[in-house]
C-alpha cells in the first residue's frame, strides 16, 4: 500500500481501536474491583450479624437459669438485638441480588418475631412463671434465632456467588477487548505491508543464481580480473537537416551466442590412464597434467599430497599456474573450510559451482586402500563442474593418479606417503 492518506487513516484507526480497548479493559477492571470490594464488605457485615444472633441465642437462657441475675441478661439481649437489627438493615442496603434481599427480609422477620416472643418471656420471668418462660426460650427463641442465622448465611452465599459471576464476566469482556485490539493490529499490519511490483519480481527472478558451495583454494586470485564486455550503446539519432528526412536508427549488434561446452573425450581419457599406468619417471607427470587439463576443459590442475600425519595437504605439482604461485600456496589444513580439504576428509568428489565472478572447480580425492592420499583439484571452464560426464572423468583420472602414489610406509607412530616413480 503506497497511499500516504490511507496509511495515515489506518494508523489512526489502529490507535483509536487501541485506546477503545484500553478504556474497556480499565472500565471492566474497575467494575471487577468494585464487585470484589462490595462482596467482601457484605461478607464481613453478614458474619458480624450472624455472631450477634448467635450471642442472643446463648444469652436468652440466662433469664431462667438458677442463680443468674435476670436484669443483666435482659439488657444484654436488648443490646445484641438492637445491634443485629442495625446490621440487617445495613445488609439490606448493600444487597445486590434479589435472592440475598429476600433472605435478609426473612432474617429481619425472624428477628422481629423473636423480639415479640422475648417481651412475653420477660413478663413471665417478672411474674415468677419461669416454666412458661423456659418453654418460650428453649423452643420459640432457639427456633427464631436459627432461622435468622440461616437466612443471613444464605444471603451472604448468594452475594458471594453473584460477585464471583460478575468478576468472571468482566474478565471475559477484558479478554475480548484485548483480542479485538490484537486482531485489528494484525489487519492493519497486513494492509500496510507493501506489495512487490511486477517488474521488481521479474528482475529478482532473472538475477537469481546458484550460490557456490565454497572456495576451492587452488591458487591465489589472479592478477588480471575478468572484464565484462557490454554491447555498444545505440548511437543517438542525428537531427535531420531537412524536415522531410527521417532519422536513421542503428540497432546494436546482437551479443555472440555462447559456445557449446565440449564433450568429454572418453578415448582420450582411456589413453591418458593407459599412459599413466606405464609412467616410470616423474618428468612425465607435467605432460600428463597438461593432457588432463585439456581433456577436462580446465584452466589449471593442482595435485595436493597429504603429509605423513594426514593433517595437512601440500601442492606438489600443477599445470596452468606459474611455479612461483604454486610455491606460495602453502599448505591446507585437513579441517579447512574448502572443497579440497572436504574431498580429502570425506573421500568424495566435491564441486564448486561457477558464478559471475569466479569459474567452477572440482576436487577429486586420490584414494588408496588405506584412505585418501591427496586431492586432484581443477578449475573448469564453461560450467564443466555441473556435468556428470566431467565429474566421472575427473574421478577416473584421480584414481589412476592415486596408483602412482605408493602405499603409506608404516613406521612407529607415523605413516608416510611416497611417489612410486
Amino acid at each position: 500500500m503506497r497511499s500516504r492518506a490511507l496509511r495515515f487513516a489506518l494508523h489512526a484507526l489502529f490507535l483509536a481501536g487501541l485506546a477503545a480497548a484500553a478504556y474497556q479493559v480499565w472500565q471492566k477492571e474497575s467494575a471487577a474491583v468494585a464487585a470484589a470490594n462490595a462482596a467482601q464488605a457484605f461478607d464481613e457485615r453478614a458474619r458480624a450479624v450472624a455472631r450477634s444472633l448467635l450471642e442472643i441465642k446463648g444469652a436468652q437462657p440466662g433469664y431462667v437459669a438458677a442463680g443468674q441475675g435476670e436484669d443483666y441478661w435482659v439488657s444484654r439481649v436488648s443490646e445484641l438485638a438492637a445491634r443485629a437489627r442495625e446490621g440487617l438493615a445495613a445488609l439490606k442496603s448493600l444487597a445486590r441480588t434479589p435472592q440475598s434481599s429476600t433472605d435478609l427480609d426473612s432474617a429481619i422477620a425472624a428477628l422481629e418475631d423473636f423480639e415479640q416472643m422475648d417481651r412475653r418471656t420477660r413478663e413471665y420471668v417478672r411474674g415468677g412463671q419461669r416454666l412458661l418462660a423456659s418453654d418460650l426460650v428453649f423452643s420459640d427463641g432457639i427456633e427464631k434465632m436459627d432461622a435468622a442465622v440461616g437466612a443471613t448465611e444464605q444471603a451472604r452465599a448468594a452475594e458471594s456467588l453473584a460477585a464471583g459471576s460478575a468478576i468472571q464476566a468482566s474478565r471475559r469482556e477484558q479478554l475480548m477487548a484485548v483480542g479485538g485490539a490484537a486482531a485489528l493490529g494484525v489487519l492493519v499490519v497486513f494492509l500496510l505491508v507493501p506489495l512487490p511490483r511486477a517488474e521488481a519480481a521479474v528482475a529478482a527472478a532473472a538475477s537469481t543464481t546458484e550460490t557456490p558451495a565454497g572456495d576451492l583454494l587452488i591458487a591465489p586470485a589472479r592478477a588480471a580480473s575478468t572484464l565484462s564486455i557490454a554491447p555498444p550503446r545505440a548511437p543517438l539519432p542525428v537531427k535531420p537537416a531537412a524536415a522531410e528526412e527521417a532519422p536513421a536508427v542503428i540497432a546494436p549488434p546482437a551479443p555472440p551466442a555462447p559456445r557449446p561446452a565440449p564433450a568429454i573425450d572418453l578415448a582420450g581419457i582411456a589413453a591418458l590412464c593407459s599412459d599413466l599406468s606405464r609412467v616410470l619417471d616423474t618428468r612425465a607427470l607435467p605432460g600428463a597434467l597438461e593432457r588432463t587439463a585439456s581433456l577436462l576443459n580446465a584452466s589449471g590442475v593442482v595435485i595436493w599430497v597429504a603429509d605423513p600425519d594426514g593433517r595437512e595437504l601440500t601442492p606438489v605439482m600443477g599445470h596452468g599456474y606459474p611455479q612461483n604461485i604454486l610455491s606460495r600456496l602453502g599448505t591446507i589444513s585437513k579441517e579447512a573450510e574448502n572443497a579440497t580439504a572436504a574431498a580429502f576428509r570425506t573421500g568424495v568428489v566435491q564441486i564448486v559451482k561457477a558464478d559471475e565472478f569466479s569459474p567452477g572447480a572440482i576436487a577429486a580425492p586420490l584414494l588408496s586402500p588405506s584412505g585418501p592420499l591427496g586431492v586432484m583439484a581443477a578449475e573448469l571452464l564453461q560450467n564443466g563442474e555441473r556435468r556428470d560426464a566431467t565429474r566421472a572423468a575427473a574421478t577416473i583420472v584421480a584414481a589412476q593418479l592415486a596408483m602412482l602414489l605408493g602405499p603409506p610406509a608404516r613406521t612407529p607412530g607415523k605413516a608416510e606417503t611416497v611417489v612410486r616413480a
